[in-house]
């Protein structure tokens, strides 16, 4: 039964993404409500309505060796891929009993990076009402436990701040946010408020480190070059998974690093 139920998240996880990806290419281009919805899906180049099989997540770029069956334009790899890994994040935050508002942060996230992967750039409404619910979050905390607690929010002040002055210094106050968009910064002060200082401090250096090594990739490959906007969105979405579902470990781990050390 418990087998059953983890391919049942992890297909959960394919379908909503394939859902998602969908949705955020039609809210871009203004579809208007009930065609967002009620539209079939078709070829973003030839127009030609997809068939059944080849809405199916992941298996459909494999048999239409991610091509339209019959303008036989490239299918972009972002789909498969990111299907593939809310697959396995949904999977993951069931599989180590993850908090159930870990799921919404989860599917907000991902739906936030289609637009800074492809756009450079964070819609700015649903940010802001990622970074209300944040707050709603810490007032009801507050509310049922008596106490307030802030989790990481200090923490991601300090963060913000400490990066708008490196910003400032290196592009000067008109173009700081050339290197660092303000819905990065809000992304990261609405994940400060869910978890812990610990924790979000893991994050937010796996994500850093993460971003950095990517960086270094592309450079050998010759992919980037020093006016490569890279999106950071997808770099915190990874890292949160990693944190919440697995921090406690590596945390561990690398205490008992420095203890040997």
């Amino acid at each position: 039964m418990q087998t059953i139920l983890y391919i049942f998240f992890f297909l959960l996880g394919l379908v909503l993404a394939s859902f998602l990806n969908a949705l955020m290419y039609r809210l871009n281009k203004k579809y208007k409500y009930p065609e967002i919805l009620t539209k079939p899906s078709h070829c973003e180049k030839c127009k030609k309505e997809l068939k059944w099989y080849e809405l199916i997540p992941i298996l459909s770029y494999i048999l239409t060796k991610g091509r339209c069956s019959k303008c036989k334009s490239k299918i972009d790899i972002y789909y498969p891929i990111s299907e593939l890994l809310l697959g396995i994040s949904i999977f993951l935050l069931y599989y180590t009993h993850s908090a159930w508002y870990t799921y919404p942060i989860l599917l907000i996230l991902f739906s936030l990076t289609y637009f800074d992967i492809y756009y450079k750039a964070i819609p700015q409404i649903p940010t802001l009402v990622f970074v209300g619910l944040s707050f709603l979050y810490l007032i009801v905390n507050a509310l049922i436990s008596g106490e307030i607690v802030l989790n990481a929010l200090p923490s991601g002040l300090i963060v913000i701040v400490g990066i708008s002055l490196i910003l400032v210094v290196m592009y000067g106050f008109k173009n700081f946010k050339e290197g660092f968009g303000i819905g990065d910064f809000l992304i990261l002060l609405s994940l400060s408020m869910f978890l812990n200082t610990r924790d979000f401090w893991l994050m937010f250096w796996i994500s850093i480190f993460t971003a950095v090594v990517i960086s270094i990739v592309g450079f050998v490959l010759k992919k980037y070059n020093l006016k490569t906007a890279l999106p950071l969105l997808p770099f915190f979405t990874i890292a949160y998974i990693v944190t919440v579902t697995y921090g406690a470990v590596i945390l561990k781990y690398l205490g008992l690093t420095v203890a040997i050390l």
